[in-house]
C-alpha cells in the first residue's frame, strides 16, 4: 500500500527552487546538513553571529549581493536549503525564533563581525525579509545575536536536549533565544553601527490606548511567527464602539516565490469579503491597513465558537449518539448551512481552498459562518495560487499541486460533515482505502442513515470527477435533519462486532513487519521525532531511528516477542529481531543512545532482547548477555518508571525471569533502596534536580509520578519479603488514597497531574487508567479489599465508547484496554474484558486491511504509520494479541 504523507523538512521534493547550485556557480562545495547548506565550518564555541534576512522571491540576488563580501573574507556560513525551507522559516514552522533565518554567518572574531556588518548593511539595501525578532538588527536585513558557534549540547536525565554556552567565569549558562534579543551581560558589543530593537509590534501583547484607525487592542487570541490575532473594540468615538478581531501579517512572512507576502494575503481577504458581502456569509471587515509596515485586517467580532470545539462539546468525545438529539440537531442545522455557504461561495466564482474545523464558524445566533479566504481563489483566476490547505480536508489533487476547482471544496465540504459525525480527524478515518473506508465510515457514524453515509463517501473520493455536487450532500442533510425531527431516525449504535482478536494480531504484526515505516539504509523501524528542540534548535527530519523501548527498534522486537508468546507465528519475525538486536549491540549513534531508563534507555533495550530470547527469535549469546549484564551496572540517579529507578528495577526483575539469571537482581534492590531512601515523609517523591521544567515537582501518575514508584516497591515488597519497600509502597498507596479527586454524584475517580500542574489526565501516562495499575497490582499481591475498591473507581474513569485520534498505549485507546484487561485479570470480572473489546473495535475500524492481509493505523503520527510499542503500531498489536485466545498469559507492556 502506498501512503500519502508530507514531506520531511530533510528530504526535499524534487520541484523546489535549491540553492545548491547557486554556491557552486560561485565556487562553493557546500554540504547538506539537515535543512541547511554549510559552506566550511567553524572552530569557535560562541560569539556575535550575523543573520541575513530574506524571502524565497529575492533569495538568489540576495546570495549574489552578499556572497562576494563572505567569500573575500572567507567566513562560514550556512544558508537555508532550499525556497521550501525558507518558505517554513519564515511561516514560523522550525520556530518562532527562526523567522527570517535565511544566511546565518559565523566571524572568526567579533570585530570582524563589525566589519563584516558594516558591509553588508548596504550590500542588502532595497531587498526583503522578515524581522528576526530574537537578534538586534543592524540595519536593512542584517542581524545580530551573541551565541553559540558550535553551541554545547547537555542532555538532561528525561533525554531532552538544552543548549549552552559558556559565561564569563566559564560555567555553562542557557543559550537563550529571547524575543527581543537581550545580550549577555559579558558579552560586549562590538558593532559600530547604531542598532536598533527589532519593532515592538512582532511581541504586541497590548498597545497605546488606540491603534491603527482607532482600535484599541483588548486580547491576543492566537499567537503566531506570522502574526498574532487579536481581540480588539473599535472605539473611534462614544456613539462608534464595536468588537472587531484584528488579523496582523508581519512584513516578508508566509513569502512566495512570487513575492508576495502575508499583507498580500490580507488584502486579498478583505477585497473579497467586500466583494461577497450579502451573498456569502463571510463576517464583515473595515478596511485594511498597516502600521511599521505589517498589515492588519479587522473584521466583525462574531460571538461563538469553530466547528472542532462545538463537535467536541456536543459528542464529549464520544459517538454520535452522545451528542443526543438536540445536540444532533443543532450540528445538522449549522452543517446545512455550511453547504449552502460553499455553494453560494461557488456561484459567485470562488473556490474557498482552505475549509477546515477552524474556518467555520458557528455564531451563538445560530448562523455558520466561513473564516480566512486568505488563500481563496477566482476559478477565472489563473495566477499562481497561495498556499494548499489544511491536511484533512484537503483534496489529494490539491495537495498535488492542482489548479482550484469547486470539486476541492467538496472534498473539504464531505470531511467537515464526517468530523461532526465522528469527531475524528479525517486523517485518521480516511486513511483505510476501498472497501476498508467504507466499513470503517459504517461504523463509527453509527445510526447515521446509510445513503448520507454514501454521498459523503462519494464526497471523499480521490477521483475529483466521481464526487457529487453540493446539492446532493446538502438533500441528505436536510432528509436527516427531516427524520430526527419527525422521530423516524434510526437511534441504534453501532451493532457489537464479533472479531478473531488472535487473527487480528497476526495482521498487525504483519503490518510491522511489511508496512510500517522503515529507515532505507538500515531498514529498521522509524520513529517519529521527539519535539524537544529548544528555542534556537535545529529541527531534525520528522522521523530518526531511536533505540529505546517505548519509542524504538528495542519496542518492536519486544512486540514481535510478546505476539510470538502468544502463538501468533510470523516466518519474518525472527530475522527481523536479528537484524535489530546486532544493531542494538552495536550501540549505534542514536538520541537515546546512553540513557539508562526503561522507556527511554538501555534497560528498556535489555528487557525488549531478553523477551525475544525468550520468545525463541533469538539466541541468548555471550555478546547480549555482556551488554545485558553492564546496562544493570548503572547508576541510579531518577526515580520514575519510563527513566529512573522504579523502570530499571522492574526492567532487572523482567530480564532476570526472561534470562533465567538472578544477575540482574541487584539492581532491583538498589532501585528498591534509592526510592525508599528518597521518599518524602507523606509517602510522595519530589522530583530531584536536573530537569528544567519538572524538578521539584510531585506527580501523581504511573510514568513520572508516584504510582509507578509505588508499583516497583509493591512488586519488590512481595518478591523478596522485604519489609521496608513494603512499608514504602503502602506509604505512597496512602498519598495516592489522600489526593484522589471524588466528583460529586460519580463514582470515578480521578488525579490531578502534579502539585503544580492541576489539569486532570486520563491515560496510562499520566491519570486515573494508569494509575488503577498501582491499586491493581496491590490487590493481586495483597488481596485488600481497600486496594480492589480504589481499582474499580479509577477503572471507571474509562468510557469503551471513547473516540480518540490516539491509539496508542501511552496515551491512546490501546492503553486504556490495556488496562481494562488487567482490571479482569486481577478482579477476575469479565466485564472489564468485554469494554476493552469494545475500545478493540474501535481500534480496528480505523485501521486498513491490506491485500497481504497486514493491518496497520496512524497510530500516533498522523502521517505514517510507525511500528513503536507505546506510541505506534506495535501497541495495537500487543494489545490486540492479549484479546486472542492465546494472551491470556501476557501482562500490561513493560511490566513485571
Amino acid at each position: 500500500m502506498s501512503h500519502h504523507m508530507n514531506p520531511s523538512i530533510d528530504s526535499a521534493p524534487p520541484n523546489t527552487t535549491s540553492y545548491h547550485d547557486h554556491l557552486q556557480r560561485w565556487g562553493l562545495s557546500p554540504e547538506i546538513s539537515g535543512v541547511w547548506l554549510k559552506a566550511a565550518r567553524t572552530d569557535r564555541v560562541q560569539g556575535w553571529k550575523l543573520h541575513v534576512s530574506s524571502v524565497p522571491a529575492e533569495a538568489h540576488a540576495l546570495l549574489d549581493a552578499i556572497l562576494p563580501i563572505l567569500l573575500a573574507r572567507q567566513v562560514p556560513f550556512k544558508i537555508a536549503r532550499d525556497a521550501t525551507i525558507l518558505g517554513l522559516l519564515n511561516e514560523g514552522n522550525l520556530g518562532a525564533t527562526q523567522v527570517g533565518k535565511f544566511c546565518t554567518i559565523y566571524p572568526a572574531s567579533d570585530a570582524d563581525a563589525s566589519a563584516l556588518a558594516a558591509q553588508l548593511v548596504p550590500a542588502t539595501q532595497g531587498l526583503s525579509g522578515p524581522v528576526i525578532t530574537s537578534d538586534m538588527a543592524l540595519g536593512n536585513l542584517v542581524y545580530a545575536r551573541y551565541g553559540g558557534f558550535n553551541t554545547i549540547v547537555e542532555r538532561d536525565l528525561l533525554g531532552q536536549h538544552h543548549l549552552y554556552i559558556k559565561g564569563a567565569d566559564g560555567e555553562l549558562i542557557a543559550d537563550a533565544y529571547t524575543q527581543p534579543f537581550v545580550a549577555p551581560t559579558f558579552a560586549a558589543c562590538p558593532f559600530d553601527i547604531a542598532s536598533a530593537p527589532a519593532p515592538a509590534e512582532a511581541n504586541r501583547t497590548g498597545g497605546p490606548a488606540t491603534f491603527g484607525p482607532g482600535y484599541v487592542l483588548v486580547d491576543v487570541i492566537r499567537h503566531h511567527a506570522k502574526g498574532n490575532v487579536y481581540l480588539a473594540i473599535l472605539a473611534r468615538s462614544q456613539d462608534c464602539v464595536a468588537g472587531r478581531v484584528i488579523k496582523e501579517g508581519r512584513k516578508h512572512c508566509l513569502s512566495d516565490i512570487h513575492g508576495r507576502d502575508i499583507r498580500v494575503r490580507l488584502q486579498r481577504q478583505g477585497a473579497i469579503h467586500a466583494q461577497l458581502g450579502g451573498l456569502v456569509p463571510l463576517p464583515a471587515c473595515d478596511p485594511y491597513f498597516e502600521a511599521d509596515g505589517n498589515g492588519y485586517l479587522p473584521m466583525a467580532f462574531l460571538p461563538g465558537a469553530d466547528l472542532e470545539t462545538v463537535v467536541q462539546a456536543s459528542l464529549k468525545r464520544g459517538p454520535w449518539s452522545a451528542a443526543g438529539r438536540a445536540g444532533q440537531l443543532r450540528l445538522l442545522d449549522a452543517l446545512r448551512q455550511l453547504v449552502d455557504a460553499v455553494q453560494a461561495l461557488h456561484c459567485a466564482g470562488f473556490v474557498h481552498r482552505d475549509l477546515s474545523v477552524s474556518n467555520v464558524w458557528l455564531g451563538d445566533d445560530g448562523k455558520t459562518w466561513l473564516l480566512d479566504l486568505e488563500i481563496a481563489q477566482h476559478v477565472g483566476d489563473c495566477g499562481p495560487v497561495f498556499g494548499k490547505g489544511t491536511p484533512g480536508f484537503m483534496a489529494p489533487e490539491q495537495e498535488a499541486g492542482a489548479a482550484p476547482t469547486f470539486a476541492q471544496d467538496i472534498h473539504a465540504t464531505a470531511a467537515l460533515i464526517l468530523f461532526a459525525l465522528t469527531g475524528l480527524d479525517p486523517r485518521r478515518t480516511l486513511f483505510a482505502r476501498g472497501d476498508s473506508r467504507a466499513r470503517n465510515v459504517r461504523y463509527l457514524a453509527a445510526s447515521v442513515p446509510d445513503d448520507l453515509l454514501a454521498v459523503l463517501l462519494a464526497g471523499l473520493d480521490d477521483d475529483p470527477l466521481a464526487r457529487p455536487a453540493l446539492a446532493a450532500i446538502g438533500e441528505r442533510l436536510a432528509a436527516y435533519d427531516a427524520s430526527l425531527r419527525a422521530g423516524t431516525a434510526p437511534d441504534a449504535g453501532a451493532p457489537p462486532q464479533r472479531h478473531d482478536f488472535s487473527a487480528c494480531a497476526l495482521g498487525a504484526g504483519l503490518g510491522l513487519l511489511r508496512h510500517a515505516l522503515r529507515d532505507p539504509q538500515s531498514g529498521l523501524w522509524l520513529s517519529a521525532g521527539l519535539s524537544n528542540a529548544g528555542g534556537g534548535q535545529e529541527q531534525a527530519s520528522s522521523y530518526e531511528l531511536r533505540r529505546g523501548a517505548n519509542r524504538g527498534v528495542a519496542g518492536v522486537v519486544y512486540a514481535l516477542a510478546r505476539l510470538g508468546r502468544a502463538g501468533i507465528a510470523i516466518d519474518e519475525a525472527a530475522p527481523a529481531a536479528a537484524t535489530a538486536v546486532a544493531w542494538l549491540l552495536a550501540d549505534a549513534i542514536t538520541p537515546d543512545r546512553g540513557m539508562p531508563g526503561l522507556h527511554f534507555g538501555d534497560a528498556g533495550v535489555a528487557v525488549g532482547m531478553a523477551e525475544a530470547v525468550r520468545a525463541g527469535l533469538v539466541p541468548a549469546t555471550p555478546q547480549l548477555s555482556d551488554w545485558i549484564a553492564r546496562v544493570f551496572e548503572a547508576p541510579v540517579t531518577w526515580p520514575d518508571v519510563t527513566h529512573g529507578a522504579a523502570g530499571q528495577g522492574m526492567a532487572a526483575l523482567m530480564c532476570a525471569h526472561s534470562l533465567g539469571t538472578d544477575a540482574p537482581l541487584a539492581m532491583a534492590h538498589r532501585c528498591a533502596r534509592y526510592l525508599t531512601g528518597s521518599q518524602a515523609a507523606d509517602g510522595s517523591w519530589v522530583m530531584p534536580e536536573g530537569v528544567p521544567g519538572m524538578s521539584g515537582e510531585t506527580l501523581t501518575g504511573f510514568a513520572h509520578g508516584v504510582a509507578g514508584m509505588v508499583f516497583f516497591l509493591l512488586e519488590h515488597g512481595e518478591r523478596f519479603g522485604d519489609d521496608t519497600s513494603r512499608a514504602a509502597a503502602q506509604r505512597g498507596l496512602r498519598w495516592l488514597e489522600q489526593h484522589a479527586l471524588r466528583a460529586a454524584g460519580e463514582q470515578a475517580l480521578a488525579w490531578r497531574y502534579s502539585d503544580r500542574q492541576g489539569a486532570v489526565w486520563q491515560w496510562w501516562c499520566h491519570g486515573a487508567p494508569g494509575i488503577a495499575l498501582t491499586f491493581l497490582r496491590a490487590y493481586r499481591l495483597t488481596k485488600d479489599p481497600g486496594a480492589a475498591l480504589f481499582a474499580r473507581r479509577a477503572l471507571d474513569a474509562i468510557d469503551p465508547a471513547l473516540r480518540a485520534p490516539n491509539l496508542t498505549i501511552c496515551h491512546g485507546l490501546s492503553g486504556l484496554g490495556e488496562i481494562l484487561l488487567e482490571g479482569a485479570q486481577a478482579l477476575g470480572e469479565p466485564a472489564y474484558r468485554d469494554k476493552a473489546a469494545a475500545l478493540a473495535d474501535t481500534i480496528l475500524h480505523l485501521g486498513h486491511r491490506c491485500a497481504d492481509g497486514s493491518l496497520i493505523w496512524l497510530a500516533e503520527d498522523p502521517v505514517a504509520p510507525t511500528a513503536d510499542l507505546m506510541v505506534g503500531m506495535g501497541g495495537i498489536a500487543h494489545f490486540l494479541a492479549r484479546l486472542g485466545s492465546g494472551g491470556t498469559a501476557l501482562g500490561f507492556p513493560l511490566l513485571p
